[in-house]
């Protein structure tokens, strides 16, 4: 986030919702009562549905809720190191996946704005007054237990993302020459057969893996993705132009082969099984599908949304924007 993206959020007067709250600088002070409301309003982030609070930016006195101006920070009195520092030592357990950007406002001033990006966790976090709070109506509000279950609970499923890369392949492509050969003059000026014409054609594939980021084995796990047609190499089914494809963690192994006797002596024919599911462990990764892509979709600036479906887990969403995916040569 940047400071164009910021004032745009003033300008089009953008709301605090569940996943962005605005803070004025005076939030952050190196007193008790202001640190405790740090640790308060991070960790209710955490434990709903994440989201990002945006320190340095004053509310409209009249419409609260509203943006109505920058109000900077001093970065030599308040710094990025400290403020991580206090987030990291006032909630238990600690967040992971938190990030601290620092936006320029004025650098001359040393003015700056903290953005702090907050993930949802898959368990609860108590903050440094011993309580656990939710986001609810634009505030950090206490949880019951019922609610503090429910985030403990969070762990007894497996959290699948899909991650995406392509793979790049050039090869040479001889062209014949049909009909009457061709000829050219050679170094003595002796006519000389011509060699073929040499082309090079490139093989684009996407390579989607699924990867176990939660606590607990994954059994079984169904997915799709969404890929426009006009990227696909190869024919999908298609509604409204876009392809909706479907993946799953099966496999089937091979019990047994058969000989195929050719002109040039034969090779071994697999046979296989039926399908089975591959479990996932936590942390590793499947790969669960490669599809071939045309060169359309170099320099899009489309994202390809998925949706991951695993044992008991609420299904799980996310996008990808195709111009961040990281293509390999192969």
């Amino acid at each position: 986030m940047d400071l164009d993206k910021i004032n745009s959020y003033i300008e089009n007067k953008i709301e605090e919702n569940l996943n962005l709250d605005y803070k004025a600088s005076g939030s952050l002070q190196r007193n008790d009562k202001k640190t405790n409301e740090i640790s308060k309003d991070v960790s209710a982030f955490a434990n709903s549905d994440g989201g990002i609070i945006i320190y340095g930016i004053k509310e409209d006195k009249i419409n609260r809720h509203l943006p109505e101006s920058v109000d900077p920070i001093n970065r030599k009195e308040i710094t990025k190191e400290w403020l991580e520092q206090i987030i990291q030592s006032k909630i238990r357990p600690r967040i992971n996946g938190i990030k601290i950007h620092s936006v320029t406002v004025n650098e001359q001033l040393d003015e700056v704005i903290y953005v702090v990006e907050i993930p949802k966790s898959n368990t609860a976090h108590q903050a440094n007054d011993r309580k656990y709070y939710k986001r609810f109506n634009f505030n950090s509000e206490p949880m019951y237990d019922y609610e503090i279950k429910d985030i403990l609970n969070r762990t007894k499923s497996p959290i699948i993302d899909l991650e995406l890369e392509i793979t790049k392949r050039t090869y040479e492509v001889t062209k014949p020459n049909y009909g009457m050969p061709s000829f050219t003059i050679g170094d003595r000026g002796m006519f000389q057969k011509a060699e073929p014409t040499k082309e090079y054609k490139t093989n684009y594939t996407l390579r989607i893996w699924a990867r176990n980021n939660g606590k607990v084995l994954a059994n079984y796990l169904n997915a799709y993705i969404n890929i426009p047609q006009e990227y696909l190499a190869e024919k999908e089914d298609v509604k409204d132009g876009i392809a909706n494809i479907f993946m799953e963690n099966t496999i089937r192994d091979v019990v047994d082969s058969t000989y195929i006797p050719t002109m040039n002596g034969g090779y071994a024919s697999p046979k296989y099984g039926p399908s089975r599911y591959d479990p996932i462990l936590p942390t590793r990764c499947l790969h669960l599908k490669d599809i071939k892509l045309n060169e359309k979709f170099q320099n899009s600036d489309k994202v390809l949304e998925w949706i991951v479906y695993s044992d008991n887990a609420e299904p799980r969403n996310g996008t990808t924007k195709i111009s961040d995916i990281e293509i390999f040569d192969k």
